[in-house]
């Protein structure tokens, strides 16, 4: 396991410079390699993502309390349903937030599409509920 990759990459070619291979003419890429983020970013964003869960359950403890308070009078059950949906939904909105902040990396349409899908599908399904009696 101590063994280290000792391959070395060809160097990058400044943007003045454009090589030409047959007909087809490359382009120098970004310079920046792709690395992944250290482990003090990842801690980073643990913390954050820690915080806003937090405060995600606060705002559904505060939503369940707006339901079933004297204007709306939903039931505790589906109030109770609602809130959780709605905290799914920002937690959610939170792992992709998290993930923005930590490593643009990750943000691509694998990732993206799935977070983005459970948000919106707890969001509806959560105001489905709420709207229910």
């Amino acid at each position: 396991m101590d063994e280290k990759n000792t391959s070395v990459l060809p160097p990058v070619n400044s943007p003045s410079e454009k090589t030409q291979v047959g007909s087809i003419q490359q382009i120098a890429s970004d310079p920046e390699p792709l690395i992944g983020p250290s482990s003090k970013d990842i801690m980073i964003g643990f913390g954050i993502l820690l915080a806003l869960t937090i405060i995600s359950f606060f705002i559904r403890n505060a939503f369940i309390n707006y339901l079933s308070g004297k204007d709306f009078k939903r039931s505790p059950n589906n109030a109770s349903m609602a809130g959780w949906c709605l905290f799914g939904g920002l937690f959610f909105l939170s792992v992709f937030a998290c993930l923005g902040m930590v490593a643009k990396i990750y943000l691509t349409a694998v990732v993206i599409y799935p977070l983005s899908v459970l948000s919106i599908i707890f969001f509806v399904l959560g105001f489905m509920i709420a709207a229910k009696k």
